[in-house]
């Protein structure tokens, strides 16, 4: 079965949680950006990984605004269920920006990457550079939406649509103004033109249900149902 949760920021607790102990190696979680357990490297982010590598099931991860960019490129890539990885360890992997997988009877489209808030003070990514998608991988995505007709079971983003991020931006208690780039644009496309059944995103640190469809999820363990 596959479950979907949010931003992690390298805290293994999030799969400390007993709900897990039931899982098996058939099963996969799928975390929405900022996995946090690649970072600066050390003795102590060694053992983490070491520790999530014992795990049963599959952690499988799209990146966020905030991870080091440089050391997930340092993975080699290999094809799995249709798309293109990152092999981190032979249960942890990342799903890479505009891909399309087939796991088991699901489709999945994942679209990682968010604007952070090193890259708007500094103009670049403070680790290695690469938060935002570029253009190709972008033009990449859409090109495998298209390749399957336009449709997808679930889509997978650490970012919202524009729509959706102006939104929970007014609500935000600060009256922060959404900061709207070419990555959301990309997403409201997406969100317009493609048959979907559910999208999951992460980012805002919230677990709230948007619509029937649209889910933002953060500390939540959510079992796929479609």
């Amino acid at each position: 079965m596959i479950y979907i949760t949010g931003d992690t920021h390298g805290d293994i607790e999030r799969f400390q949680d007993k709900s897990l102990k039931k899982l098996t190696a058939e099963d996969i979680i799928i975390v929405c950006g900022d996995f946090g357990f690649i970072w600066q490297g050390g003795e102590k982010e060694r053992k983490t990984l070491k520790a999530l590598a014992k795990k049963k099931y599959t952690i499988a991860f799209i990146d966020g605004a905030h991870e080091n960019f440089g050391r997930l490129r340092s993975y080699a890539q290999e094809q799995w269920n249709g798309g293109t990885i990152h092999r981190v360890a032979n249960n942890i992997i990342h799903l890479m920006r505009g891909q399309y997988y087939t796991i088991g009877s699901t489709t999945v489209f994942t679209m990682g990457g968010g604007e952070s808030e090193e890259s708007e003070m500094n103009g670049e990514d403070a680790w290695s550079g690469g938060s935002l998608p570029n253009t190709s991988e972008l033009v990449m995505g859409a090109a495998n939406i298209d390749l399957h007709g336009g449709k997808v079971d679930v889509i997978i983003s650490h970012e919202p649509s524009s729509k959706i991020k102006s939104i929970l931006s007014d609500q935000d208690k600060l009256g922060t103004m959404a900061s709207i780039n070419a990555l959301n644009a990309f997403l409201e496309q997406l969100s317009e033109n493609a048959d979907y059944k559910k999208w999951y995103f992460g980012s805002f640190h919230i677990d709230k249900r948007i619509t029937s469809k649209i889910t933002a999820v953060y500390s939540d363990i959510i079992p796929l149902e479609i």
